[in-house]
């Protein structure tokens, strides 16, 4: 019985080259299956192939990094997936799901779910233009889930090597709770792979998708950032870490960022985030002043100390 792959999914500000790396560094070999770059949004040119490169930097080793691309011209886009390839992309992410109002003003992310015969005509022209795979990540749909069955079959047959469906609607809050059945409908509809996204943030609830959609896989967003541990978690049973070892990774994560060229403002901006991420989740200890701080880590060793009184 095939494994199943259970991979970092993409997120805008999030998922760049120091989070992947440090990601796949963290987790036991081949405990994450697939990394993604924040998505690149394709408009009016194709995007160069140094700012591909530059954009997918060098590759955690025991994964494969793939190029989320965002945009609805398909000419754009394909020659874009090209450079992709070219730039050493192990694969090409296609972005059908993205909710955020600005993007689908502008008739990109999942605007396109609106859209099957534009999602399929970039899909295979991308097929025949690239010698990796090409993956399409998409939401349930827009208002409603009727179409889910004919998408996925469209998307299917236009040639692509996998679907990542999250549970939820373009319309839904994260707040709602994702639609599991949504995931099942996709997986019972075609015959290639398909990984479910939308609340599986443990290695409890990783089981719980797999066991009840019967997908082949399970993509992690908000889960890896509140446990970058989840992966390795999920493959060997693994207890969860301390906080101090949480805390360790934020400083590691931090050297990382910094070594890799972001200012002292930039680093502190996603250390902000990720206790925003952990401290909730349980992972660290968290007051709100730590995301007032300027004096991040003696403000998080101040609240490690009064932990442990």
């Amino acid at each position: 019985m095939t494994k199943p792959a259970i991979s970092l999914a993409p997120m805008e500000g999030i998922t760049d080259r120091s989070f992947r790396h440090l990601i796949v560094e963290c987790n036991a070999p081949g405990s994450v299956a697939m990394t993604t770059t924040e998505f690149v949004r394709v408009s009016q040119l194709p995007t160069p192939l140094i700012q591909l490169q530059q954009l997918l930097g060098d590759k955690p080793a025991h994964t494969k990094t793939g190029i989320q691309l965002m945009g609805n011209d398909v000419e754009i886009l394909v020659e874009t997936a090209r450079r992709a390839a070219e730039a050493g992309a192990d694969f090409i992410d296609y972005n059908f799901g993205c909710p955020a109002p600005r993007v689908f003003k502008h008739g990109a992310g999942s605007a396109l779910l609106a859209k099957p015969n534009l999602i399929a005509d970039i899909v295979r022209h991308s097929k025949a233009v690239v010698n990796v795979p090409v993956s399409a990540k998409i939401r349930s749909g827009v208002e409603h889930d009727s179409n889910i069955e004919d998408l996925c079959k469209q998307i299917e047959d236009a040639g692509a090597d996998l679907i990542i469906i999250h549970g939820r609607l373009k319309t839904d809050r994260y707040t709602d709770p994702a639609d599991w059945s949504r995931i099942t409908r996709a997986v019972n509809s075609v015959n290639i792979p398909v990984h479910g996204n939308g609340d599986a943030v443990d290695n409890a609830t990783i089981n719980k998708m797999l066991d009840e959609t019967g997908c082949a896989g399970v993509m992690i967003g908000r889960g890896a950032l509140n446990n970058p541990w989840i992966f390795d978690e999920y493959n060997s049973n693994s207890q969860r870490r301390t906080p101090r070892q949480f805390s360790d990774w934020l400083h590691h994560y931090a050297d990382l960022m910094a070594v890799r060229g972001a200012t002292p403002t930039q680093v502190l901006g996603k250390l902000k985030q990720a206790a925003k991420a952990m401290g909730p989740a349980g992972n660290i200890p968290f007051a709100h002043s730590l995301l007032r701080s300027n004096d991040f880590f003696s403000d998080l060793e101040n609240l490690l100390a009064e932990d442990l009184v």
